[in-house]
């Protein structure tokens, strides 16, 4: 028994590609979120990767209303703010928070996890706690909402 022709074929080795899906970079601008404005070093932007980089994207991303006019259709941002002033049950809220804001950190292919969550109060605030696990390692971060 002998095989197909098709399995015969020999092609020549110009016409093999390879797919590789390209690696996201991950760098940002370092952003001073009590100015509101990017952080310059003598006059120029300052570019951060690794930890720095993600402690700036995901403070950008969970004060970003998701859907909000500039982001809308992109899947930017985070729904955690339309629960802010609602009755709810305090479990539900809760589990609504975690839900919301690990939803939003995980569009992120540096971000590996989300978890850790701890709610405490700060006067008439709400602290929600959590801890991010990333390709470039593990920091906290707070919410206050």
């Amino acid at each position: 028994m002998s095989l197909p022709q098709i399995t015969q074929l020999k092609l020549p080795e110009t016409h093999i590609t390879q797919q590789t899906k390209p690696k996201n970079v991950h760098k940002t601008f370092l952003w001073d979120f009590d100015a509101g404005d990017f952080v310059l070093k003598d006059g120029k932007l300052i570019e951060v990767t690794g930890l720095e980089y993600l402690k700036v994207w995901i403070e950008k991303t969970l004060r970003t209303v998701k859907n909000s006019l500039i982001y809308q259709g992109t899947g930017y941002g985070s729904e955690h703010h339309v629960l802010i002033g609602q009755n709810f049950h305090p479990d539900f809220s809760k589990a609504e928070y975690e839900r919301m804001i690990r939803e939003a950190l995980l569009q992120n292919d540096a971000i590996t996890r989300v978890d850790g969550f701890s709610f405490s109060h700060e006067g008439s605030r709400l602290v929600i706690g959590f801890e991010v696990s990333s390709i470039y390692g593990t920091l906290e971060k707070a919410v206050l909402i």
